[in-house]
């Protein structure tokens, strides 16, 4: 509940100004004359008995009753006037007739009325602020009802509230066009009726926070397969925890990502049949090439002529600088080490090559227990490396680069940060492409292609950190495709 506020001289003024049109507040203010009046006639003609000259006091009694009024309907805005109405029109009664200790009594009487008046005006001051507190709350929880119920009724998507069992609660139009049953039917009916084991796991989830998105789940229709993600929100002040489910239809997304993935398996693909070909038949070809001009020398047995001599040592340090050439080309389209030995060997190959060409100090950190993941991460984890160092070398200006790698239960983090010149980030994935920064947009859909997250973290003058979160996959039914 909100805190009571008191009300401020301007309200007062208002309110006061207020009363001045109301007709009881005048009703009340003849009251106070007519108590006046008989007070002065009692004193001025001495119209008690001797017997009661001592009670002189009990018509200045009588104000207490159209200030107790006052403060009773009109709060201080009306007990206050009322009030020192009285006592200005007591004052001369008080004045003339009354001395010493009477005029003493009467003046602590009207100091009581008044005083008393403030006390329960105040109260009654409070009261009022209270009501309409709790009127502007009744109405503001009635707008926001009908809004929350505009929301509900009209929203294009799918929304369930359950409670923390999966017990349904209400659905909307939506949700019952989407699952095929009568919104009447649906309530008190379990999620698990509606969405699948799969969809009672993925909705039911732990939330990250307060508002979360998890993971999505297909569910069977008349027109065939739909995936939809929940997006899953606690509402606030509900009895037993209620939970708003929003269910978003990604198939259309996940399609996309799909044939996105596929386009990235095609080109990993592609890339192994290239670097095979380099390392089996070009690269060979070349060995075969400087092993006949070693047999040409050889086979002189008199000696060449030096020019000649000369053009066929050229010839061989010319095919070897081509080998050279072809062994990295291969092994930067898709190196063997990843396919034999796994990602932890591929990266600290990438990092000692980085160290070997520009002379970039590196150093390779390892947290928790190594081991083989789906081909599908392990792609993704050493392009994002392979990119980031790449752009170290390139644009970094940098004299040192570390990599960190992290094993998790579920997920696996890299981290690749470095000392350089760094750049000012652009804001989005679309300013990134405006910018020409394809590399650090690639990085970025690669991992969101593998359900990860790729963040970069750079300023100019305070170097780059590139920071990668993948998910790692206990089935192939959840894992996406290689790539």
């Amino acid at each position: 509940m909100l805190p009571l506020r008191t009300r401020s001289v301007a309200e007062f003024m208002t309110a006061f100004r207020r009363r001045l049109r109301d007709r009881r507040f005048w009703l009340v203010q003849a009251m106070v004359v007519a108590v006046t009046v008989s007070h002065t006639l009692v004193e001025l003609f001495s119209l008690l008995p001797a017997g009661l000259a001592a009670v002189y006091f009990l018509p200045a009694s009588l104000y207490f009753f159209p200030v107790l009024y006052a403060s009773l309907n009109f709060g201080r805005e009306g007990a206050v006037p009322t009030a020192v109405w009285s006592a200005v029109l007591a004052l001369p009664n008080i004045l003339l007739w009354h001395s010493g200790a009477e005029g003493a009594g009467e003046s602590f009487q009207l100091a009581t009325v008044i005083l008393f008046a403030a006390v329960v005006a105040g109260r009654v001051d409070k009261e009022i602020v209270a009501r309409r507190q709790a009127e502007e709350q009744g109405r503001a929880s009635r707008l926001s009802e009908l809004k929350y119920r505009g929301l509900f009724e009209s929203v294009g998507q799918a929304i369930v509230v359950f409670d923390a069992k999966g017990v349904v609660r209400e659905a909307n139009e939506a949700a019952a066009v989407l699952f095929g049953r009568a919104r009447p039917a649906m309530e008190g009916a379990h999620l698990r009726e509606l969405v699948g084991e799969d969809g009672v796991k993925a909705v039911l989830a732990p939330p990250a926070g307060e508002h979360s998105s998890r993971l999505a789940f297909a569910i069977p229709t008349a027109d065939g397969e739909v995936w939809l993600e929940p997006v899953c929100t606690v509402l606030p002040g509900s009895e037993g925890a209620l939970i708003l489910g929003l269910f978003r239809d990604v198939t259309a997304q996940r399609g996309f990502q799909s044939y996105a993935r596929e386009i990235v398996r095609a080109q990993e693909e592609e890339r192994q049949r290239i670097a095979r070909e380099l390392h089996d038949v070009s690269l060979q070809s070349v060995v075969l090439l400087c092993r006949r001009l070693d047999a040409v020398e050889e086979a002189a047995v008199d000696g060449l002529p030096a020019d000649v001599a000369a053009t066929l040592t050229g010839a061989r340090t010319l095919a070897e600088a081509i080998g050279a050439e072809l062994r990295r080309f291969s092994r930067d389209l898709r190196p063997s080490v990843l396919d034999d030995l796994g990602l932890v060997p591929a990266i600290r190959s990438l990092l000692a090559d980085l160290g070997e060409r520009s002379g970039i100090r590196g150093s390779f950190a390892l947290t928790g227990q190594p081991c083989r993941l789906p081909a599908t991460v392990e792609v993704s984890l050493f392009r994002i490396a392979q990119e980031s160092l790449r752009n170290v070398e390139k644009h970094a200006n940098a004299s040192h680069v570390s990599v960190r790698l992290a094993f998790d239960r579920e997920t696996v983090g890299l981290e690749v940060a470095d000392d350089g010149r760094g750049f000012q980030m652009p804001q989005s994935t679309t300013h990134l492409a405006a910018a020409g920064r394809l590399g650090l947009l690639g990085m970025q859909e690669r991992a969101s292609l593998t359900g990860g997250a790729c963040e970069v973290d750079t300023r100019p003058g305070q170097g780059t950190r590139v920071s990668v979160e993948l998910p790692i996959w206990s089935g192939d039914e959840r894992a996406p495709p290689d790539g």
